[in-house]
Order: C-alpha cells, then sequence, then structure tokens
C-alpha cells in the first residue's frame, strides 16, 4: 500500500516530458502542403525575428505581412470543420478551399504592398479593387479567426459591421449617420484605423517576439525546469500538488496568453496528480482553471496583453507590469489559501519529500533557464523596448543553454521553436486583427463614447452602480474570447465608463482586464473550467462553478485596487503595506466562507461573519475598516479557543475509553 502512495503522489515525470515530445505540426497526407506550411512558418520567423534585430517596417507594410502570413498558416493547418479534419489515417488533409484561401490572403498581401505608395496618395478615395481585396481580406479574416478561436469574436465583429451600417436605425442614444459599403472597408483595410490597426501592430512587433522567447523556452527545456521547480518548492506543504499547480499554471500561463491552452497543457499532468492524493475531480480541474486564467494577469507577459494596454493607455510597460503585480498576487493567494483550507477541511497529509524534485539540485543544474528570464525582466525595466528585450532574451536562452551540454540546444530544437512561435501565434495574431474590427467601428461611428454615457446614464451619477454594471459588462464581453482580444474589446467600450467617471486610467484598465479574464472560468461560458472538465472527467457545470469559488476574491480585488491606488504601487511604501496587508485579510476571510474552514470547519453564523468582514475591509472608510479587522480578529481567537476545546474533550474522550 505504501509503495502505491508513495506512486501516485511522485511527480509523473514522463508525463512532462510528453509535453515536449508532441509534433509541433501534425502529420499531412501531402507532402506539398507540409513543406508550404514549414516554408511559411520559416519565412514569419525570419520577418520577425530580422524586423525585431533591425528596425521593423511602416506600420501597415509590417502588420500585412504578419497578418498575411499567419492566415495563409491558419488555413493550412486549421481545417473548415472537424468533418474534414483528417484522411483515414490520422493525416491532415488539405482541401482545394484552403489552398484558395491560403493564397488569395497572400494576393491580398501582395496587392496592399505593390500598391503601396499609390494607396497612400489617394486616401479618401478608395478604387474599385482597394474595395474588392478589401472585401476579400476581411472575410478571410473572420474564416481564419473562426477557425482557431471559434465563432464568439468573429460574431461579434460582424455585429460591429452591421452597426456601422444601420447607424440610423439605432436608438437615438447609440444611433449615428451611417456608413456605406466604400466607407467601411477602406476603414478596415486601407488604413491603421481597423483589420491593421494597434492590436494587430502588437502582434506584429511584441507578441510575436514574446510568443518566440516562450518557444524557446520550452524548447531547450525550460518549460520542463519551471514545472519541476513549482513542485520542489511546494510539494512538501499540505495539497501540494494542487499548490504547485497554481505555480508552474501562473509561470506558464503568463506566458501562453491563453487560459484554455494553458489548462489542457499543464492539466494533462497535474490534475492527476491532484485527484491521487484525494481531491475530488471538479476540485482539480477547478484549480487548474483558475490558476491558468490568472496567468494572464501575472507579469511580465500578461499573456500579451500587457504590451497592448501600454500602447493604448500611453503608460510605460514597465509600469505596467510593476503595478499589476500586487493585484496579481493576491489573486494567486486567494487561490493557495482556498486550497489549503480545502485540504485542512478534507484532512488531506503532505506528500512525500522523497517523491519531489529537490529545489537546490534543479538551480544547481538548470540555473540558465532562471538567468534568461532575470535578462528579459532586467531589460523590461531598463526602459529596453518589450520588442527588443524579447529578442535579446531569446539570444540569451540559447547562449546560456549552449554553455553546458546536458542543455544545449541541438538545430532541431532551434528549428522546431521557430515552427512552434509561428503557430503559436496564429490565435492571438487572428484574435488580434479581427478585435481591429472593433476598434475600427468604434473609431468610426463613436459608439465607445456613448456605451460609456448609457451606463452613467443607468447608473444615475452612483459609482457603485457604475462599477458593477461595467463589471457585468466585461464579464459578457469577454466570454469566449483569447486574452489579447477580450482586453482590446473592453478597452474601447468599457475602460471609458470608469475614466470619464473620474478613475486613473491604469486602474480602470486593470479593472476591465480583471473581470474579462475572469470570465473564463464564470458560467455559462467558462471556457478554461470546461477544458479542465474535460481531462478530470467531471461535471463541467459543476467544476466552472467550484472554480468561481475559488476565486471568488478575485471579483474583490479589483474593487480594492480602484479606491485604493496603493495596490498598484502608486503612493508611499507605509500606505502600500497597509492597503497591501488590509486586502490580504480580506482574501483570507472571503476564502474562508468559500472553503467553509479557518482554523476549524465553520458553521452558517461563522461563514456569514467572514464575508461581513470582507465588505467592510473594502470599504474607504478607515473606521469601517478597522471594526473589520477587529470582528476578523476575535473571529480567529474565538475559533482557536473552540478548536483547543474540541482536541481537549476528544482527548479526555480517548483516555476514558483506554481506561
Amino acid at each position: 500500500m505504501n509503495t502505491d502512495k508513495k506512486t501516485s503522489n511522485a511527480l509523473d515525470l514522463k508525463a512532462v516530458m510528453a509535453l515536449q515530445e508532441k509534433r509541433v505540426f501534425p502529420r499531412f497526407a501531402n507532402g506539398t502542403d507540409y513543406a508550404v506550411v514549414i516554408a511559411v512558418s520559416l519565412l514569419l520567423a525570419a520577418f520577425q525575428i530580422w524586423t525585431a534585430g533591425f528596425g521593423v517596417l511602416f506600420a501597415l507594410k509590417q502588420r500585412i505581412i504578419h497578418i498575411s502570413l499567419l492566415g495563409a498558416l491558419t488555413f493550412f493547418l486549421r481545417p473548415v470543420s472537424s468533418r474534414f479534419d483528417t484522411d483515414g489515417e490520422g493525416r491532415r488533409k488539405v482541401f482545394l478551399w484552403d489552398r484558395t484561401f491560403a493564397a488569395l490572403m497572400l494576393t491580398s498581401m501582395v496587392y496592399l504592398l505593390w500598391n503601396y505608395e499609390a494607396i497612400q496618395s489617394r486616401a479618401g478615395f478608395p478604387e474599385a479593387w482597394d474595395i474588392g481585396f478589401g472585401l476579400v481580406m476581411i472575410v478571410l479574416l473572420l474564416e481564419m479567426t473562426r477557425r482557431v478561436v471559434g465563432l464568439a469574436l468573429p460574431i461579434i465583429a460582424c455585429c460591429f459591421l452591421l452597426y456601422a451600417f444601420l447607424g440610423p436605425y439605432m436608438p437615438s442614444m447609440i444611433g449615428h449617420r451611417g456608413y456605406d459599403l466604400e466607407r467601411i472597408v477602406a476603414q478596415m483595410y486601407l488604413t491603421t484605423e481597423g483589420i491593421f490597426g494597434v492590436p494587430a501592430g502588437v502582434s506584429a512587433t511584441f507578441i510575436y517576439m514574446f510568443i518566440l522567447y516562450g518557444a524557446f523556452l520550452e524548447k531547450s527545456g525550460g518549460g520542463i525546469f519551471f514545472i519541476k521547480l513549482a513542485y520542489a518548492l511546494t510539494g512538501r506543504m499540505l495539497g501540494g500538488p494542487a499548490k504547485a499547480s497554481v505555480f508552474a499554471s501562473g509561470l506558464m500561463g503568463s506566458i501562453s496568453g491563453s487560459a484554455v491552452a494553458n489548462t489542457v497543457t499543464t492539466g494533462a499532468f497535474t490534475i492527476p496528480l491532484m485527484k491521487s492524493v484525494g481531491f475530488r475531480p471538479s476540485f482539480a480541474a477547478a484549480v487548474e482553471a483558475s490558476a491558468s486564467s490568472g496567468g494572464q494577469l501575472m507579469p511580465p507577459i500578461m499573456g500579451a496583453a500587457a504590451f497592448i494596454m501600454a500602447v493604448f493607455t500611453n503608460i510605460p510597460y514597465k509600469f505596467i507590469m510593476v503595478s499589476a503585480a500586487v493585484p496579481a498576487a493576491l489573486y494567486y493567494f486567494a487561490i493557495f489559501i482556498s486550497i489549503h483550507f480545502r485540504a485542512k477541511r478534507m484532512g488531506l497529509k503532505p506528500g512525500n519529500a522523497e517523491d519531489l524534485p529537490n529545489a537546490r539540485e534543479l538551480l544547481k543544474k538548470d540555473w540558465q533557464h532562471i538567468f534568461s528570464l532575470v535578462v528579459l525582466v532586467t531589460l523590461l525595466l531598463m526602459d529596453i523596448t518589450p520588442l527588443r528585450a524579447a529578442f535579446w532574451g531569446t539570444l540569451t536562452i540559447i547562449v546560456s543553454c549552449g554553455m553546458r551540454k546536458s542543455t544545449r540546444m541541438s538545430l532541431k530544437s532551434v528549428y522546431e521553436a521557430l515552427l512552434l512561435a509561428s503557430r503559436n501565434t496564429a490565435t492571438v495574431g487572428a484574435a488580434c486583427a479581427c478585435a481591429g474590427i472593433v476598434v475600427g467601428v468604434v473609431t468610426l461611428t463613436g459608439i465607445g463614447l456613448k456605451f460609456a454615457t448609457l451606463i452613467e446614464v443607468l447608473a444615475n451619477g452612483n459609482i457603485i452602480i457604475a462599477l458593477l454594471m461595467t463589471m457585468v459588462a466585461s464579464l459578457i464581453l469577454g466570454m469566449g474570447l483569447p486574452t489579447s482580444a477580450c482586453y482590446i474589446v473592453l478597452a474601447v467600450l468599457a475602460a471609458p465608463v470608469l475614466t470619464n467617471l473620474g478613475f486613473p486610467v491604469l486602474a480602470s484598465h486593470l479593472f476591465i482586464f480583471y473581470f474579462g479574464i475572469i470570465s473564463a472560468i464564470t458560467p455559462p461560458v467558462a471556457l478554461a473550467a470546461y477544458a479542465g472538465s474535460g481531462i478530470s472527467g467531471s461535471n463541467p457545470f459543476k467544476t466552472a462553478v467550484t472554480a468561481l469559488s475559488l476565486d471568488l476574491s478575485a471579483f474583490f480585488i479589483p474593487y480594492w485596487f480602484i479606491f485604493n491606488p496603493e495596490l498598484l504601487l502608486g503612493k508611499g511604501l507605509l500606505a502600500n503595506i497597509a492597503v497591501i496587508f488590509i486586502s490580504a485579510v480580506g482574501v483570507v476571510a472571503l476564502s474562508a466562507m468559500t472553503q467553509g474552514y479557518l482554523v476549524r470547519k465553520l458553521n452558517a453564523a461563522e461563514r456569514t461573519i467572514a464575508v461581513l468582514v470582507t465588505f467592510s475591509l473594502l470599504m474607504v472608510d478607515l473606521r469601517w475598516r478597522l471594526l473589520g479587522l477587529g470582528v476578523f480578529g476575535a473571529l480567529f481567537v474565538y475559533l482557536k479557543f473552540s478548536a483547543a476545546r474540541s482536541r481537549e474533550e476528544a482527548s479526555g474522550r480517548f483516555v476514558s475509553v483506554e481506561e
């Protein structure tokens, strides 16, 4: 029995290693199609690395090349439907329509580049060919996005395009004069205010290079290193596998930029490990989904949205990275403490030390993986542009790993990392370009200001109601969207509501960003939770509800920092420490309520007190906060004494039986 127990608690290194053994691309039924995929992938990688190292092109040229190459790659890699995915032997089958779509995407690119000067000279007066190629690009982009991220974002984009047409028929609060086909297509295709707008620009520069950095980190063994380090640091704790899952998923999720992708990747081995030590399948899947979603909030990369936020807010990237650190730490602290309370309530025991990796040995053997991350963050803090920082960070991985034979990257590993970066960028690139349609329509029609005005009118001057309505709007608009697209849509629609109310720009954008990310685990469209349930075998909706209970504190964190800028490290040290402490106590109180445990199991009355403490600490008035701290302290002392008394009574009963 002991042997089985140790085996089940041990880190399954074979499962971890399997993450790196997956093929970058599936097997193709046609060798020519596979050759085209390889050629386009390497061409895209070469273009991105060259422009990162030696200077990007003019905005429209850089973005059209980036999006068009991604589009051609996507049409070869992603089927129009799962029914047309493979041939009878499991190989990717490319049809004539896939090749046609890819060819049209590249033709549209060539048309824009070939006629670039002429298009610029006749700005505002497009020709028939301009409109024709523009329509082709819009349709192809919608189909490309549907293939990689599903229907949600293309439907939203189509609704905004219809809104641009139907403005005169809309209610007066959101109506406008309306625009014809020529004007809309020109806005989307011939300017940097539509498909090739700021979101596509960020994808064509910052995002690709950070995905490339993540690909080199994975292929050099860095991904496995961070996962093993997570288990080495947390495996001996109570509920260790679950806490290790949080740590590993947070690190990987910040780089991956996708809560769902991170859930299915790391969850493949973290979820079975959590189940093996006694956690229920729904809880194991919920932990992984919550941690993977939180990775998008974790500096330095924040799922690539931080770079877009820097452009939208005109705030230096390094300041966004530093400001987001404390809220992200509170988010993960909430999950950690919830896991701890759940493990205590279930009576689980810490893992076996002999079954876990040794942190000192890991760092001694593979320190170079930490080194590249240190170089990356240092360059960012030195005001080096994110594009150049990612470029040099990637080179650092190659050089530092090359110092040892055991970690030196082979030519095959470098080759696979280049292919992996191009493949992984397809999702983000498609989402950014498609979200550009939304941004373009908002710019054209002014709906962003009208949306903000509408919420202000409905709130009737009540700030709390306005915040609650913005939260709900962010949750709804963020459902089903990848990280970058989620933030872009919310930045142009929801963030102006808060800035108009007088809240700081960065706090406003982080507020809507948090709720957009939390939508990945919020029913009814909790995609990350549903992905985790598929691995654990649990009920999808129950998993989503469990994830929501784990992350309930995350619903309060944005309110804490929107009312307390100190949490964003914007004031003095003492003020920062005081607010961080109060927020942390609030997180503990709310986690105790959701998990039904603090020092011992809580009854209904004690859980009610815990949630009231949370609301008290949320108040701006110092008197309410002091009252909340006092009540929580009294509750903690009471539970300590009652738990001690229960143990004494149990001990007395035990002695009497023995006698």
